[in-house]
């Protein structure tokens, strides 16, 4: 039996549980190991030279397609409508003391992606303004958005030039702002439709 030989309803049931665009964190996860590896590395007490931070490799990231999505058009047809409509928790990128610049989010998640997913939540430790300002920029290209979370902490109060930036937000989709602290209590939502 092959899996177009299931009747649809139960392969678009089985789609949520192989699409998760959330999974860029895992290089999140790595660069922010490597990046400690190489600092410690530059500055431990028996390194007989001192490594310029400025020569350190800039990491490579690479972006995979799940594989669902590679079997052939049809299965990719009835999946990508479940994939745009899962949750996608979007975090700052790391930040890396040897990069000049600070990551894009391009480099993590492809921008098709992002411009196609309709729930986005974007969890914000600290007044990222360069991670929003690349959002804004793929998003005013193209988008989908239909909601958008934005979660900062309650007591950050940020400086004038961001508030800007949350309210050229408002423009691509319904915005709401739930502190940081609360949406850490809940589970990871998906949605299945």
């Amino acid at each position: 039996m092959s899996f177009l030989s299931l009747p649809p309803e139960i392969r678009l049931l089985i789609y949520p549980h192989l699409l998760n665009p959330s999974t860029y964190a895992a290089s999140y996860d790595r660069i922010n190991r490597l990046t400690t590896q190489a600092y410690d590395e530059a500055h431990s007490k028996h390194s007989l030279t001192k490594i310029p931070c400025a020569t350190l490799p800039r990491f490579h990231v690479t972006r995979s397609t799940p594989s669902i999505l590679l079997v052939n058009r049809q299965i990719t047809r009835e999946a990508l409508p479940t994939l745009y409509r899962t949750e996608l928790v979007l975090k700052g990128t790391p930040s890396t003391y040897f990069v000049f610049r600070q990551m894009d989010i391009a480099e993590f998640i492809c921008e098709t992606l992002l411009q196609k997913m309709r729930f986005v939540v974007l969890e914000l430790a600290h007044p990222e303004k360069l991670f929003v300002l690349a959002l804004l920029d793929i998003w005013g290209r193209a988008n989908e958005l239909e909601r958008l979370v934005v979660c900062s902490p309650k007591n950050h109060e940020p400086e004038w030039n961001w508030r800007i930036v949350k309210e050229r937000l408002r423009t691509f989709a319904e915005v709401e702002r739930v502190p940081l602290e609360m949406r850490n209590l809940e589970q990871p939502k998906h949605t299945e439709e």
